[in-house]
Formats: C-alpha cells, structure tokens, sequence
C-alpha cells in the first residue's frame, strides 16, 4: 500500500508527516494529507505571508493565487 510523505523545511518550520492507505485506502491518505496541509500548515503560511507583505517583502512574483499550469 501507499504512504504519502510531506516534509516542510527553510522558512517552514522543519516536520515530517506520513500518511498510509494500509488501513483505509489510499483515498483516505490523500483526504488526510490535505486535511494536515490545510488546517496546519496553511494557516501559518498565510500568518507568515502577511508578516512579510506588512514588513514590505515579498516573493520574487509576487502574492497571488496559483494558477493554471503553475
């Protein structure tokens, strides 16, 4: 069976996250994986976003929303 495996690092703080469809699918793997990155890591990636954007920096293009083929 699967595993999904999300590491964060550099301006990140640094963790590791696994996610296996040996016991509900992988479905459920991939449901959870998101579940983690939404409620966990987007939040301080907005926190950290807004940080940066109120101290005048900024990604090299920019905020913005990703688009397609991005």
């Amino acid at each position: 069976m699967g595993v999904i495996s999300i590491t964060t690092a550099g301006s990140f703080p640094p963790r590791s996250k696994q996610f296996g469809a040996i016991e509900r699918g992988h479905a459920h793997a991939v449901a959870e994986a998101i579940r983690w990155l939404a409620e966990e890591v987007l939040p301080e990636a907005i926190e950290r976003d807004h940080r940066l954007h109120d101290d005048d920096a900024k990604p090299r293009q920019g905020f913005d929303r990703p688009k397609a083929g991005d």
